[in-house]
C-alpha cells in the first residue's frame, strides 16, 4: 500500500490548485495561475505512468528505487510550481508599477488642467499647447523618470504665480523640456 503514497499524493494535488487558483480572487490573477494547474495535471500524469511503467515492475527488496524515482518527480513538480508562483507573484508587481506611474503621470495633467482656470486669457494659449503635450506624452513612467515627473509637478505648481505673459511662456517652455527629458528617458529605459 505505500508503493502508491505518491500517486495518492498526485491525485490530491489536483483539487488543491484548483482551489488555490479559483479562490477568491479576480479573474486576471486566476489566469496567470492557470499554468500552475496544468503544472499539475501533467505532474499527476507523469507520476501514475512512471508508477505503471517502471516502479509497479521493480522487486520488493528494491522497493526504495520505487520511491526514488517517485520523489524526484514530485521534486521537479515542486519546482516548477515554486517557479511559476514567482513569476507570476513578478507580473503582478509589474502590472501594479506600470498603473502607479500611469495614474501619477495622469495627475500631472489633472494639475495643468487646474491650472488653466486660473491663468489669464492670454497665457490660456500657452497651457494649450503644453495640455496637449502631455495629453499625447506616454503616461508608464519608468522608476528612473520618478525625479523629472516630480519637477514637472514643481513648474506646474508655480505656473498660478506668474502674471507675466513672457515669463509665463519660459516656465510653460521648461515643462516642455522637462517632458522631453522625460520621454528620453523612458526610450531608454525601453530600449
Amino acid at each position: 500500500m505505500t508503493r502508491y503514497i505518491f500517486c495518492v499524493i498526485a491525485v490530491l494535488v489536483q483539487p488543491l490548485f484548483v482551489w488555490y487558483v479559483y479562490h477568491k480572487q479576480d479573474k486576471r490573477e486566476a489566469a496567470l495561475k492557470i499554468p500552475m494547474i496544468g503544472c499539475s495535471v501533467l505532474y499527476l500524469v507523469v507520476q501514475v505512468y512512471a508508477f505503471f511503467k517502471l516502479c509497479i515492475k521493480i522487486p520488493g527488496k528494491y522497493g526504495i528505487f520505487s520511491y526514488l524515482i517517485q520523489a524526484v518527480i514530485l521534486a521537479v513538480f515542486i519546482a516548477l510550481e515554486l517557479a511559476l508562483s514567482g513569476s507570476n507573484k513578478y507580473i503582478k508587481r509589474v502590472q501594479e508599477n506600470e498603473q502607479n506611474s500611469i495614474r501619477d503621470f495622469k495627475n500631472l495633467i489633472k494639475e495643468l488642467e487646474i491650472c488653466r482656470l486660473d491663468v489669464s486669457e492670454e497665457n490660456k494659449k500657452y497651457i494649450d499647447k503644453l495640455y496637449e503635450k502631455m495629453r499625447y506624452s506616454d503616461p508608464v513612467s519608468s522608476p528612473e523618470v520618478a525625479q523629472e515627473n516630480e519637477k514637472i509637478n514643481e513648474l506646474i505648481a508655480e505656473l498660478p504665480g506668474i502674471t507675466e505673459s513672457s515669463q509665463f511662456e519660459a516656465k510653460c517652455l521648461e515643462i516642455e523640456k522637462q517632458l522631453d527629458i522625460r520621454k528620453i528617458k523612458n526610450t531608454k529605459e525601453q530600449g
